[in-house]
């Protein structure tokens, strides 16, 4: 007669924290380097955001045969569109993107992305309706560990990112 031996095999708790251990180790890893990317990629995608209001605002001025401008607060994070003959009597002009005329708050569609400095005079660069910038310089962003700038030239207001 033959004996029928019902025997299943588990995991031992030595195993078992093995795995635990080894599991850990990879997060440790992983999460930071996953944080950097998603830094990196919104940094990235600011740095695009801005560009195509830059862009926006220059073609706005040569198609409309009117000035425009963008105006920084760097301290607060955000920038604004503008059109019209003079600053003093210049009119938001809607961002294409969002549809809307007001502040645009850097932070709120790209968290961690700020604006460190701008070169321009009073924070602010103008267009005229050919396009010319009032003066070339420099807008800094920053996600809190990489800094990009973004580089207006003086005379074709080409933006070199």
């Amino acid at each position: 007669m033959s004996t029928i031996h019902n025997k299943s095999r588990g995991f031992t708790i030595v195993e078992t924290i093995v795995v635990i251990a080894i599991i850990g180790i990879i997060a440790v890893v992983a999460i930071p380097q996953f944080s950097n990317t998603i830094k990196s990629k919104r940094l990235y995608d600011s740095v695009e955001k801005l560009n195509d209001d830059l862009n926006y605002v220059r073609d706005y001025a040569i198609s409309q045969h009117n000035n425009t401008w963008i105006r920084f607060i760097p301290n607060e994070e955000r920038y604004r569109l503008f059109y019209g003959d003079t600053w003093e009597t210049r009119t938001p002009l809607i961002d294409h993107v969002r549809n809307s005329s007001d502040w645009f708050y850097i932070y709120n569609m790209f968290p961690d992305v700020g604006i460190v400095n701008t070169t321009f005079t009073n924070n602010r660069i103008a267009f005229n309706w050919w396009g010319t910038p009032s003066e070339g310089g420099t807008i800094v962003l920053t996600n809190g560990t990489r800094n990009h700038t973004l580089t207006i030239e003086p005379e074709t207001g080409y933006v070199q990112r």
